[in-house]
């Protein structure tokens, strides 16, 4: 099990540590507004903020998050930046 902060809550989830983060945020977390788009980090799709900083989720593992906050765009106010296209 693997303890993710996501959104202010806290999920554990049950997952490889080099399984992507857009994967276990969809999937297994259930918040669909991040995105698999090129898989690539060129299209943006996957965005979220981990610890403030906004990353690609679809290249990041789940041991790269590891006590660390992550906000998805259903977490952060409409004009939030991220939530911008």
């Amino acid at each position: 099990m693997i303890d993710l902060h996501i959104n202010g809550k806290k999920h554990q989830v049950e997952a490889e540590p080099n399984e992507l983060l857009v994967w276990v945020i969809r999937e297994k977390i259930g918040l669909t507004a991040t995105k698999f788009g090129c898989g690539i980090e060129m299209c943006g799709a996957c965005k979220v903020l981990i610890d403030g900083e906004i990353t690609r989720s679809c290249v990041t593992n789940l041991s790269e998050v590891a006590g660390k906050q992550i906000f998805t765009k259903e977490g952060l106010p409409e004009e939030h930046p991220l939530n911008s296209h």
